[in-house]
């Protein structure tokens, strides 16, 4: 095998594989990966790939424990002309590079034959996505299709880490880590499947196929999280409600999902409120600890932090909800306010708490800021 140095030395006529992110020259069963930083950004903290031993050492822990990744077998600094240079030489990924697996804009026939594709992917293959996901919850990974291969034999293969965060591990019991995971770092198996043009015009039947075969990736994918994350069950009608009212149906009539998705049942406020006060209790904390703003809190936080549950979808159906859409002459005003109303309920048990705790600059300067809002003179 060769080694650092010689890559390094011979790379130099040699072409570059890239997809357009960091140069990349492929040397058979290993490549080198070149990352650059202009030497104007480099400081103590911040160099060409800052966290990569880092990386390194979390990554190659995890390969020995089943991750479908490449193993990263040396590190060499230097500086080149005007950039801060990192170079890794890691063994060469399995599989076929899913960037070219899709295409934006393909003829129906395509996306057809993708969608076929996907869903003939062995159903091991799907929960080992599951499962090595969850692993890279503290690596820093995005799922692009750029940094995903696809192995007939092996399945998917990750590739690219910013990170490795030893204390954040991923835990199925935690919610904030569950919904996480599940939204932003495992990549979806639809989404390696070739789209049409937004405008694209299909008949019934063209529609009623497309549909189908895309609800039945759907279903196969919350059958592998199912098997590989035992506590999703309790938490899945809150990662579903936001999805297409067809894929909902599709999974309640396979039985995909015992629960009602299209509505809160009883059993299902237990698990809102706890939810809900993660929620208040995490915007909270970037009140007291952070000195987050009335305005940033009111404007962002509770509408990001909520919708990481769909907490905020599901206020329409709450019982305590007192909007009428009879009331409201368009839907657009109905939604909006729907979501004022939630806002402020929000912000005033955000406020309620703030004021049974200890009291410190940033809570007292955010309780005045929300009774100058809303009209209430401040207590004394």
């Amino acid at each position: 095998m060769i080694d650092i140095k010689d890559a390094i030395e011979q790379s130099k006529d040699k072409q570059d594989i890239s997809d357009g992110g960091s140069q990349c020259f492929d040397f058979g069963d290993v490549v080198l990966v070149k990352y650059t930083l202009s030497l104007k950004y480099v400081k103590d903290n911040c160099r060409a790939r800052d966290c990569e031993e880092l990386v390194m050492e979390g990554i190659n822990q995890k390969i020995q424990q089943g991750l479908n990744s490449p193993k990263h077998i040396s590190i060499m600094r230097t500086i080149e002309k005007d950039k801060d240079v990192c170079y890794v030489l890691q063994e060469k990924c399995k599989g076929k590079n899913c960037t070219f697996m899709s295409e934006y804009g393909a003829p129906y026939d395509r996306v057809i034959s993708d969608l076929n594709r996907i869903y003939n992917i062995p159903f091991e293959h799907y929960k080992k996505l599951i499962t090595d996901g969850c692993m890279l919850y503290e690596m820093g990974y995005e799922a692009k299709n750029k940094n995903l291969f696809y192995d007939e034999e092996t399945g998917f293969w990750f590739i690219d880490f910013l990170g490795y965060d030893i204390e954040n591990a991923f835990d199925e019991n935690n919610p904030i880590k569950l919904f996480e995971t599940l939204k932003f770092v495992i990549p979806k198996p639809m989404q390696i499947a070739s789209t049409l043009k937004y405008d694209e015009k299909l008949s019934p039947d063209q529609k009623r196929k497309k549909d189908m075969l895309e609800y039945s990736i759907e279903a196969k994918t919350i059958l592998a999280i199912k098997s590989v994350i035992p506590t999703f069950e309790k938490y899945e009608k809150f990662y579903l409600f936001a999805k297409d009212a067809g894929v909902k149906k599709y999974l309640m009539e396979q039985g995909v999902v015992q629960k009602d998705l299209f509505k809160l049942e009883e059993a299902d406020y237990p698990v809102y409120d706890e939810l809900y006060e993660i929620v208040l209790n995490q915007i909270i904390d970037k009140i007291i600890n952070k000195g987050e703003e009335f305005w940033s809190i009111e404007v962002n936080d509770i509408r990001n932090d909520s919708n990481l549950f769909c907490l905020m979808e599901m206020w329409k159906y709450h019982k305590d909800n007192s909007i009428n859409e009879s009331d409201y002459q368009d839907e657009y005003d109905y939604e909006a306010a729907l979501k004022s109303k939630f806002i402020e309920i929000m912000l005033r048990k955000i406020v309620k708490k703030l004021e049974e705790l200890d009291k410190n600059e940033n809570s007292t300067k955010f309780i005045s800021d929300f009774y100058a809002k809303y009209e209430i003179q401040i207590k004394k």
